[in-house]
């Protein structure tokens, strides 16, 4: 799979958008459809051979797991950056377009956790405070390596070139 399919990265003229998320949707969905084999499995195999508490029990992590897997579908999935570079503002999209920063007050900056990093923009004077992440996680693997340079020359070049930002000459 292509860097530019994996973020559903889009320039047009007028804007750039990527979801960050997108390469996760079909695991997702995948993790899903396994969930809801479980619920018969559970019912008909399960019933009889547990006790009434222990079902109870089974079909709440049931619950809690789908919960979990239908809230990344539907929120964590499809958030939208929108970099729309005539009104030279930057946009996140759930399921409404919200407004989040103009060009001139956005850094981008590499966050680690958890011993891997990603990147992410915020603004100038409170990005520790607020981030939005707008790439996936990357190690320190040669294939993550290798990942990462996509990443940077197909998606984060083209957006701090149309935000302004001057980019290091060591990057390029």
């Amino acid at each position: 799979m292509d860097i530019r399919d994996r973020y559903k990265f889009e320039e047009n003229g007028s804007e750039i958008s990527l979801m960050p998320n997108y390469s996760f949707l079909r695991a997702l969905l995948w993790w899903l459809v396994l969930g809801m084999i479980a619920l018969p499995v559970i019912l008909y195999y399960f019933m009889d051979k547990m006790s009434g508490d222990q079902f109870k029990i089974a079909m709440g992590l049931w619950s809690v797991y789908m919960i979990y897997f239908l809230f990344d579908l539907l929120f964590r999935v499809p958030v939208k950056y929108i970099f729309n570079k005539s009104e030279k503002c930057i946009y996140r999209k759930v399921l409404f377009s919200r407004k989040l920063m103009n060009f001139d007050e956005m850094t981008y900056f590499v966050n680690d956790e958890r011993g891997g990093y990603y990147y992410s923009i915020g603004k100038k004077r409170n990005q520790f405070v607020k981030n939005y992440r707008i790439s996936n996680y990357f190690s320190g693997s040669k294939a993550s390596e290798r990942r990462e340079d996509e990443y940077i020359k197909e998606i984060l070049f083209p957006i701090l070139i149309a935000v302004g930002i001057p980019l290091n000459q060591e990057e390029q």
